[in-house]
């Protein structure tokens, strides 16, 4: 009998295994589910807590920031007239480059750039013994311009930027006098004329701020280097358009129309 018995409890034990492993429903992992809220009994340094802490997220919520622009690719054109040399010249200054210049957005991101202007000059240098006159002459520089705050609003830019430039000019070198202490006697004469071609470089820093509507102004300080510059057939220009006289630095104060070409540039300038 006790032997039949435990046939049976062990019979029993086995159904009973066996529909408990029956009754289990798998349930797929859900990898959006909320996590589950998690007691913490030791803080970072692995010290015990006085109370437990309880966190309803993980602690590690940092998320890659993106680079990506966010503006479309054409997104505004800009057409300003620099006439810092204008003030300049009120000033005194005794050269003068005046130009024009428009700057296609792209993304508000990257803005490649085209400068237009005229160049002159009329200078007798203080203790020289000439007059150095350049007639208006034209030159031509094209670059790009790189914007910092492409994710802003693009009425207001900080932006670092290239230019190429390139001048074909005419100068005269008027009354140069020299003087001969032996005979006691004064010549003078003057190389009218010349002829010289440049090409330099510039790199730049700017801004540009939003004044009224779609009227902005802008600013940049330049640092110019020289590529390659020709003689006049008998003397040195002293003065190459668009690049100025002997000081590698100059500026540039513009005022500045924007056409905006995108909606979004649009909609971000009337606000």
């Amino acid at each position: 009998m006790k032997r039949i018995a435990l046939m049976i409890a062990a019979s029993a034990a086995t159904m009973l295994t066996f529909a408990q492993k029956r009754a289990v429903t798998p349930v797929d992992k859900d990898d959006k589910k909320p996590q589950a809220p998690t007691l913490h009994y030791y803080d970072k340094h692995g010290d015990p807590l006085d109370e437990p802490v309880l966190f309803l997220a993980d602690l590690d919520t940092a998320k890659n920031v993106s680079s990506r622009p966010v503006y479309p690719l054409l997104n505004g054109l800009s057409l300003g007239a620099n006439f810092f040399d204008g003030i300049m010249k009120i000033a005194g200054q005794s050269y003068s480059s005046f130009d024009v210049w428009g700057a296609l957005s792209l993304h508000n991101w990257v803005f490649p750039v085209v400068e237009l202007g005229v160049g002159f000059a009329d200078n007798h240098p203080e203790g020289a013994n000439f007059r150095y006159v350049c007639k208006p002459s034209f030159y031509a520089k094209a670059g790009v311009n790189y914007n910092f705050l492409y994710k802003s609003n693009p009425d207001y830019q900080v932006f670092l930027g290239l230019r190429a430039g390139f001048s074909s000019f005419r100068y005269d070198v008027r009354d140069i006098t020299i003087s001969n202490g032996y005979w006691n006697q004064t010549s003078e004469f003057s190389l009218l004329n010349q002829h010289a071609t440049s090409f330099y470089g510039e790199a730049l820093v700017g801004l540009q701020v939003k004044i009224a509507g779609p009227v902005s102004l802008g600013w940049s300080v330049r640092y110019h280097f020289k590529l390659h510059t020709s003689n006049g057939s008998s003397s040195t220009p002293w003065f190459i358009p668009g690049y100025g006289a002997k000081s590698p630095v100059t500026a540039t104060f513009s005022v500045i129309y924007t056409l905006p070409l995108s909606r979004k540039a649009s909609q971000d300038t009337e606000s």
